[in-house]
């Protein structure tokens, strides 16, 4: 390819981009104007520090309710003060000591408000309320199917994550830490194959998370003995995994068939 279609594709590509970004924002609510401004104060803050030589911070940015509440349902089903004697979750009161909503969220993050976390959560639909007033999840997961504020918190938060581990293993540095970042994928996926695929990577993804959740929740610096004398640092630290399943090509003269009446051939005229 020449070097001008080389900057073709670059632009088509990057104009797919943010178009995908722009579609998302609106589709949260944000005004074309709210957009708009958006983007300009993100090209100033850039630009700024561009010619300072900074490198771009997100560490300011909070980590948001899809983390806390993925915390929340994982322990749910798995604190033994939480479980029936089947190892199923306990219906449990919003409030008050243990076992109780306040009282697990507050064990997965002091620094989040329990009730507006409860209110996300019935409102994504991970709570549903029993008879007698108390709460059971929903879900095993944090998996959300309309796009309210949590969904929202986690999509954005996605995106984020995924530019800024590429990003970080493309840069030239001796002291950085490469993370895994790789996909599997075909042009050409049977159609009829596109259940069995969900259904495939669904399994094999939530196994592979199930494993590296084991190993994170294990090293957590809340969960360690700490003494007045020590301190430990700690940094924000996952894997996401999703699946992708592109529109299905189209043949072109699939809309020609469809308005063009089939003729008799000359064996169905003979029999006619």
């Amino acid at each position: 390819m020449s070097k001008g279609g080389d900057v073709a594709a670059h632009s088509a590509l990057m104009h797919a981009l943010v178009e995908s970004v722009l579609n998302f924002m609106i589709r949260t609510g944000m005004s074309p104007r709210d957009i708009q401004a958006s983007f300009q104060n993100c090209l100033l803050k850039l630009g700024a520090q561009s010619r300072k030589g900074e490198v771009l911070d997100q560490s300011g940015v909070s980590y948001g309710c899809d983390t806390v509440a993925g915390a929340v349902l994982r322990a749910w089903h798995r604190f033994p003060g939480y479980l029936d004697s089947s190892a199923r979750p306990l219906a449990i009161k919003a409030t008050g000591p243990k076992p109780s909503l306040f009282a697990l969220i507050r064990s997965q993050d002091k620094g989040v408000d329990p009730k507006e976390l409860i209110q996300a959560m019935k409102s994504a639909g991970l709570l549903k309320r029993t008879k007698a007033g108390s709460y059971l999840p929903t879900k095993e997961s944090a998996t959300i199917d309309a796009l309210d504020p949590m969904a929202v918190d986690h999509i954005a938060k996605t995106v984020m994550r995924l530019v800024e581990t590429a990003t970080r293993n493309i840069e030239k540095s001796r002291t950085k830490i490469s993370l895994i970042e790789r996909y599997a994928h075909i042009p050409d996926l049977d159609l009829s194959e596109s259940k069995e695929f969900a259904s495939f990577s669904k399994e094999q993804g939530q196994a592979c998370l199930d494993a590296i959740e084991d190993w994170l929740e294990a090293r957590q610096v809340k969960r360690r003995a700490r003494t007045a004398k020590s301190t430990t640092d700690s940094v924000n630290a996952g894997v996401h995994i999703f699946a992708f399943l592109g529109e299905p090509a189209r043949d072109p003269m699939d809309a020609t068939r469809k308005r063009t009446p089939k003729r008799a051939t000359p064996s169905r005229e003979a029999r006619v």
